[in-house]
């Protein structure tokens, strides 16, 4: 068996060294990652036209006739057609609004006082109040008033795009409309589920090596894969959200199959030297690694085409997290597990 790594294995570390300090400046300094909608609660727009869609012309338009805060926007062009993706936050009033309206409906038991909530969200609308005797009709009243505000909104927003672009009739567009209470509790949750994965993980990990160091080693290859799919939403504008965050965590389990048969042929593989069993890893990890990226290119260049968001992020994160994974496992990992295995026979050999 031929040796790919030789006497450098030492010297190949420093590649995904440097290249770990430029994906953690892009993550955490610039462009830095961004929260979803989904997680910080808000609006987003997608529009989807057959007419040109840029994003400065498009930018220039919502800040003329509209002040919209925490404004994002992105823009696709495709042989298929244009489109583009508008998040910003939720309007003060309307949040305000939600609140007084969730007050009401907690309090529904008490007459007086939700009435008096539902006339305040009224108020509020501009909406005038009503002499209400039952609080549930007052409740349905406000809730109604809420919804139609947000229409109308919606509806003035979509004809100024209509008309200030000049999308004609062939446009399409997707709302969606998410309280920051539902946000913050989406985040929360999959924070939580994200950590959890990582620790079991971990912990399966150091059961079936059982050593410190071959364990430390999946796990920095596991982490800077996933430093790489962060990187990779920041370059592409792509945003955490609950659509990604599986993404992620997908990548984590093919981090680990692989180090775990590069760890495996490693410490328990009795043919050939380590460098040896290293570099046969090598090329059953590379045609893993490569088969699959092919597969993810395709899936790109069609979610591109036909402008399917999901699939496009999800697949543009493995295909930057498999990247990723080929730095971190064979000019990482496997450096890491020879300067062991040597120092280990060196240390057996003195006793």
């Amino acid at each position: 068996m031929h040796d790919y790594y030789g006497n450098k294995f030492k010297k190949m570390m420093i590649l995904p060294i440097i290249v770990g300090i430029i994906l953690l400046f892009l993550v955490v300094i610039y462009p830095g990652i961004q929260p979803g909608v989904d997680l910080t609660g808000g609006n987003i727009l997608i529009v989807r036209s057959q007419a040109p869609i840029t994003e400065s012309t498009l930018t220039a338009v919502l800040k003329e006739n509209f002040s919209l805060q925490g404004l994002r926007i992105s823009t696709i062009a495709s042989p298929t057609g244009y489109g583009a993706w508008i998040q910003y936050d939720k309007d003060p009033l309307v949040t305000n609004v939600e609140n007084v309206i969730s007050k009401a409906s907690d309090s529904i038991d008490n007459e007086k006082d939700s009435i008096a909530f539902s006339n305040e969200a009224l108020t509020l609308l501009g909406k005038p109040t009503q002499e209400f005797t039952n609080a549930k009709t007052a409740l349905l009243v406000a809730q109604q008033a809420l919804a139609d505000n947000k229409e109308v909104f919606s509806k003035k927003l979509q004809e100024v795009l209509v008309q200030k672009l000049n999308l004609g009739n062939n446009v399409e567009f997707q709302q969606r409309d998410i309280s920051p209470t539902l946000g913050a509790a989406s985040f929360s949750s999959s924070i939580f589920i994200a950590l959890l994965g990582v620790v079991m993980i971990i912990i399966i990990i150091f059961i079936a090596f059982r050593q410190l160091i071959p364990s430390a080693a999946i796990i920095q290859a596991m982490l800077f894969d996933v430093l790489a799919g962060l990187a990779g939403m920041t370059v592409l504008g792509i945003p955490l959200s609950l659509t990604t965050l599986p993404a992620l965590l997908m990548l984590i389990g093919y981090s680990v199959d692989t180090d775990i048969m590069l760890t495996s042929r490693m410490l328990k593989g009795k043919d050939g030297t380590p460098g040896e069993r290293a570099s046969a890893s090598v090329k059953t990890g590379l045609t893993m690694t490569g088969t699959t990226l092919a597969a993810l290119i395709s899936m790109i260049i069609v979610s591109y085409f036909y402008q399917i968001e999901v699939i496009y992020q999800i697949s543009a994160i493995l295909f930057f997290g498999l990247l990723g994974d080929i730095l971190s496992t064979w000019l990482m990992n496997a450096p890491i597990l020879l300067w062991w295995i040597e120092k280990m026979e060196k240390e057996h050999k003195k006793f």
